[in-house]
């Protein structure tokens, strides 16, 4: 009797380059530097769980020890692969740097790098998780990371490279593993369940890739835990193994929100919660229902991986409410769901609701088209402050747009008011959004600081403009006091000055308005996101739990 028992994912491991899923443009590479006997000394393995990461480093070990085919394939029946594939080649040193994550780990690791190979050609370090070493472990690392001993190759892997310092990436080789796509999932699930005799059909596998975000382990512990569950393996089964929304609900609670019918969507939710459904899984499934929702407003109604006869309920469901319409309400439920709070049950529910309102095909509010504003208009700016912050701007014919240092300065709050009542938000609030976003987009990515400028403008109320003047007003004093410090950084400003005259002309001034005291905020939900929806899931009895740094 043998106590040993593979699970699927351990027992189909890849052991060569071609059984790598979804990576060719990883292991072509490994494969020529291999041919070229052009190594490098260490190698860093970045991407998301269950897509390969350390099994092509084992692969790459084996590779770089045994004889290779003309492919720079390693080569299966000599001893040395069969002793890395069995886990017993002594110069295959694997670490979990979650559990070794200290200086001594690392050092008592490194003592040995300087004895030659017992059998192989080279000793090969596979550090595994390795964005959870210390900060002193890392700076032991260095030196041999830099300059290891020629017989010594190393190979880092990680899930979470943004927090791997600067100075550990520059002195490896870089490969960024991707998510595994549905159709290569469902090929190689379908080799297993052949190979293993797993009775299942081509929808189950498409099921089963559909939730397994990218990750082909994943996607393997799936296909065994279902077939050791179940006889008959089915889409419905699984639903009720794994807890998977049937999409058909979410095509449900919209065919109430569409009809306005609030007293059935609240029935059809309660009942939902009284089963015990997961409102996070919820929301996920009314998320795709809306995303495949703009997709058939689109035109588009075959779709890998969804049935036909899906998409034309979906197609049913959403017929005669146009896309950007559809778009909006994504927008505005995935802004909700990336909250953090502890009644997430609530916030959907609320959320919900309030879009049996929004979906009204009489609310000409919803889809008002966006107006020009002529340049002397004076568009609605908040008066709840009367402290600002002007950032000066020296018009220059070679220069027109140079910012100056930042200077306090005082507005009359009354007057501000008098310049509100001008005209009304509801005329420039569609051109006033389509701008800024243009500045959210040009800024998307840049980062100088430790923000992301665009991520951090996003945190402001829409802007409003009078005369020259465009009025930023954060959420809140922390995101105020972040910009400030983004702000004393000559090449941050540079960048925000460009985009926003890009957008707003060479002539305007922006005026930082100092956010009310965070007491209020947190009465008023202001420096959480600046939505009815919020406001009501609020009433209801959500709460936003408290971001904290760390």
């Amino acid at each position: 009797m043998t106590l040993k028992r593979e699970v699927l994912y351990q027992k189909w491991r890849p052991r060569k380059f071609a059984d790598v899923v979804g990576q060719d443009h990883i292991t072509l590479t490994l494969k020529n530097s291999l041919l070229r006997d052009k190594y490098a000394h260490a190698y860093l393995f970045t991407g998301p769980r269950g897509t390969g990461k350390t099994s092509t480093a084992r692969i790459l070990a084996k590779a770089l020890n045994t004889e290779r085919d003309s492919q720079g394939e390693p080569l299966l029946d000599t001893e040395i692969s069969l002793d890395i594939d069995s886990g017993k080649f002594l110069d295959l040193i694997e670490i979990d740097a979650a559990s070794n994550r200290r200086i001594d780990d690392i050092r008592s690791l490194l003592e040995n790098v300087q004895f030659m190979p017992s059998k192989g050609k080279y000793k090969v370090y596979i550090i595994d998780e390795v964005h959870m070493l210390t900060n002193e472990a890392f700076n032991a690392l260095l030196k041999t990371l830099e300059e290891p001993p020629p017989q010594v190759i190393m190979i880092l892997a990680t899930t979470e490279i943004q927090k791997l310092p600067e100075t550990i990436i520059s002195r490896c080789q870089r490969y960024d593993f991707r998510n595994v796509s549905d159709s290569d999932i469902v090929s190689r699930l379908r080799h297993i369940s052949d190979s293993e005799t797993i009775s299942c059909d081509d929808d189950l596998l498409w099921f089963i890739a559909q939730n397994s975000s990218g990750s082909l382990r994943d996607a393997c512990n799936l296909l065994e835990q279902l077939s050791v569950a179940f006889e008959d393996l089915s889409i419905e089964n699984a639903r009720s193994l794994f807890g998977i929304m049937d999409e058909n609900i979410s095509l449900e609670i919209f065919n109430n929100i569409i009809k306005n019918d609030q007293e059935n969507l609240i029935v059809l939710l309660q009942d939902l919660r009284v089963k015990g459904v997961d409102f996070r899984m919820l929301s996920s499934s009314i998320i795709d229902a809306l995303r495949l929702g703009v997709f058939t407003s689109n035109g588009i109604i075959t779709l890998e991986g969804y049935s036909k006869d899906h998409l034309l309920a979906v197609k049913k469901t959403f017929d005669g409410i146009p896309a950007k319409k559809l778009l909006s309400i994504l927008e505005k439920l995935l802004s909700l769901i990336s909250i953090r709070t502890e009644s997430f049950d609530v916030l959907l529910e609320s959320a919900l609701i309030h879009l049996s309102y929004i979906f009204d095909v009489n609310n000409k509010k919803i889809e008002a088209p966006a107006i020009e504003v002529p340049e002397n208009d004076k568009p609605l700016i908040s008066d709840n402050s009367t402290q600002n912050i002007s950032i000066k701007q020296s018009v220059n014919t070679s220069d027109p747009a140079k910012l100056e240092s930042i200077e306090e300065i005082e507005k009359d709050s009354n007057t501000v008011q008098t310049e509100a009542n001008i005209v009304t938000p509801e005329i420039h609030n569609s051109q006033e959004k389509d701008e800024w976003e243009k500045v959210l987009f040009d800024l998307r990515r840049v980062k100088f600081g430790k923000m992301v400028l665009g991520g951090l403008l996003r945190n402001v109320e829409i802007p409003k403009r009078i005369d020259d003047k465009l009025a930023l007003k954060f959420k809140s004093k922390h995101l105020h006091d972040l910009f400030k410090a983004e702000w004393k950084i000559d090449l941050a400003r540079e960048a925000v000055k460009n985009a926003v005259i890009k957008v707003y002309g060479d002539k305007i001034k922006l005026v930082l308005e100092e956010p009310e005291e965070e007491k209020k905020n947190n009465a008023d939900g202001t420096n959480i996101l600046d939505s009815s929806i919020v406001k009501s899931a609020l009433a209801m009895g959500a709460k936003i739990e408290e971001e904290k740094e760390g």
